[in-house]
């Protein structure tokens, strides 16, 4: 899939949600926001429990330099890209509920480093990831997106999963 292509992302963000749902809807209460058919750009899932409206976030692919880059293991570190942050903070409640779904089939390896498979599920609310990315301050600028005017984000902020809530799921049981 082309980095740099917002549309393919946002198709494949529908498998995954639909895919998410199906494999973890019962157990953790959640389903599709209902709000998606009138709303493309409202948060993905709804928890039932709370009555909370949260966006997924799936990693398919590890940043393999973040170690050497920003002092961040691979198989911890999440990208979040800087618009997302700009986007959320304007449009919803700082208790919006971001669901990070770590999928790596199969293990990993590239510059030299090695990432082992895994599927995880963390979760934060907008506000902790708020003081997480001030705590940490970290920015990854993507070279390819220096003059990007396809409304691509400039960066991602850098963060330690570890400092994240990891949700006791089937999934982790691999």
């Amino acid at each position: 899939m082309d980095t740099e292509n917002r549309n393919d992302w946002y198709k494949a963000a529908e498998k995954w949600e639909v895919d998410f749902v199906d494999r973890f809807g019962k157990q953790l209460g959640i389903i599709i926001n209902p709000s998606k058919k009138v709303d493309k750009c409202a948060p993905d899932l709804y928890i039932l429990k709370g009555s909370i409206v949260a966006d997924l976030k799936v990693q398919r692919t590890p940043f393999f330099k973040s170690e050497k880059e920003y002092n961040i293991p691979p198989q911890y570190c999440w990208t979040f890209n800087v618009s997302d942050l700009f986007d959320y903070s304007v449009r919803y409640s700082d208790r919006l509920v971001i669901l990070i779904w770590v999928k790596y089939d199969q293990d990993l390896e590239d510059y030299g480093v090695k990432v082992a498979a895994e599927e995880s599920i963390y979760a934060t609310s907008l506000f902790n990831l708020k003081k997480l990315i001030l705590d940490e301050g970290k920015v990854h600028h993507y070279i390819r997106r220096g003059n990007d005017t396809n409304g691509n984000a400039y960066g991602s902020h850098t963060l330690d999963l570890r400092r994240i809530k990891k949700l006791e799921t089937k999934c982790n049981k691999i």
